[in-house]
């Protein structure tokens, strides 16, 4: 099976402004727990409300173009906030964006996503934004707590590798994720000179009915990738 490839994939912005721009959208705003929710800081969250008007940036284009026209529609989001005091929100994550236009990258996969976790025995993590790429969300499931850092940092260098190989590589199946992959995805200045001979084996596979890809590590993170 080959992971299905939507045909649109899209980004909206709102750029929440002190004062009116050209014009005034007037779109329902994600509420603020789910913004929250979402990773938004309190510092966002209290500039946000100082700011009521609001402005929509959209983008749009096939899966093969995803990330180009994200991270434009992104930049331009960002550089109208910069240039009237505002705050750009993504809408379909939804989360107040509080790195700069200068910082956005598509290498740095954690500005992309977020994380949700279970904290029940059968603890999981799970990704939200990836579907703005016209990707499945990751899923992995049974992570120790003590381990949950380590299996966000498997994820977050999954989560860079999809990006940049998606569409033109299916992720379906076995894959070996470096510190290195990692280092890129954590938007570390050295993750070119970093390491890439400690990696862990994984497998992705695709849930059809929750539309999910099912991440099962092979090996433990804590002596294979962050062993001294």
């Amino acid at each position: 099976m080959n992971l299905p490839v939507p045909k649109v994939c899209a980004a909206i912005y709102a750029v929440m402004t002190p004062h009116p721009l050209e014009h005034e959208d007037h779109v329902a705003m994600p509420l603020d727990w789910l913004l929250r929710l979402r990773g938004s800081s309190d510092l966002g969250m209290q500039r946000l409300k100082k700011r009521p008007f609001q402005f929509l940036i959209r983008g749009e284009s096939d899966t093969a173009g995803a990330g180009e026209m994200a991270l434009a529609t992104r930049i331009q989001a960002l550089k109208l906030a910069e240039a009237h005091d505002g705050v750009a929100v993504d809408m379909l994550l939804p989360r107040v964006i509080e790195h700069s236009s200068v910082a956005s990258s598509l290498t740095h996969a954690s500005q992309w996503f977020v994380f949700e976790y279970d904290a029940d025995e059968d603890g999981h993590i799970m990704t939200h934004g990836l579907d703005q790429f016209g990707l499945p969300e990751l899923h992995s499931f049974g992570v120790p707590p003590e381990q949950k850092a380590m299996y966000d940092a498997v994820l977050t260098g999954i989560a860079f590798r999809l990006i940049d190989e998606w569409p033109e590589k299916d992720p379906i199946g076995p894959a070996t994720i470096t510190l290195r992959d990692i280092a890129y995805g954590f938007g570390d200045p050295a993750a070119e000179s970093t390491p890439n001979d400690r990696s862990v084996d994984v497998t992705l596979s695709y849930d059809e009915d929750s539309h999910e890809l099912r991440v099962t590590l092979h090996d433990d993170p804590a002596t294979s990738l962050f062993q001294e």
